[in-house]
């Protein structure tokens, strides 16, 4: 099956964070560089599926594993870029009970060869809540315009693209059940919030962090 024009610019804007961040490797601070090996396992991820889909094999099962690996690169992201302990705390409590529910759900609930909408929209879910307490943090904390941090436009497009693709995901057996076209627009719709984000990782690369944060 041909994939849309759109799919394929939506994939090819998943390399552009990833270029960006390998040229500006030297100006990352440890987040950034987190967040850069989260772009290229996503372009890896990228190619594979590729590859099994040009092979007709089911690749539903990489992209229910990439929700638990999305969550744990996001959480140190957002954790090495917050000053406070106690939001750190939080995040990674949050992050591992995420997990819990995940692993569970996975030995109890899976269903081969089947996408895990309902995996999908939790983590959604958990992304929201935690880029919101990053960029309130990360608000308070800068005593310089925080549009120059990395992390300002890395956990904005992370709240874009969850909150958009969150009603998606949890909606797409229905639209599935209402005709192909009504699941089309709302892919249409996903490919072009992953674009946007896409396109903010990228500008957040080419910013310089003015402080680094410590991990502790």
């Amino acid at each position: 099956m041909k994939l849309p024009a759109m799919a394929i610019v939506t994939v090819l804007s998943s390399f552009i964070p990833a270029i960006a961040g390998i040229a500006r490797f030297k100006h990352l601070n440890r987040a950034m560089k987190v967040f850069l090996a989260f772009c290229i396992y996503c372009c890896c991820l990228e190619i594979l599926e590729e590859i099994l889909r040009r092979n007709a094999v089911n690749n539903t099962s990489l992209s229910n594993y990439y929700v638990p690996v999305e969550s744990i690169f996001i959480c140190v992201v957002y954790t090495l870029s917050v000053a406070s302990k106690r939001i750190k705390r939080i995040i990674s409590g949050l992050t591992l009970l995420f997990l819990c529910i995940w692993v569970a759900d996975k030995v109890y609930l899976d269903i081969p060869g089947q996408m895990n909408s309902e995996m999908a929209v939790t983590s959604r879910v958990l992304i929201i809540l935690i880029s919101v307490m990053t960029i309130h943090a990360i608000v308070k904390q800068m005593n310089h315009p925080f549009i120059d941090e990395p992390i300002f436009w890395v956990s904005s497009g992370t709240l874009l693209y969850s909150t958009g693709v969150a009603p998606i995901l949890g909606l797409v057996h229905e639209l599935l059940k209402m005709g192909v076209s009504y699941y089309a627009a709302a892919w249409y719709i996903n490919w072009s919030l992953e674009i946007i984000s896409n396109l903010m990782y990228t500008k957040g690369f080419f910013c310089t962090a003015k402080s680094q944060i410590s991990s502790g």
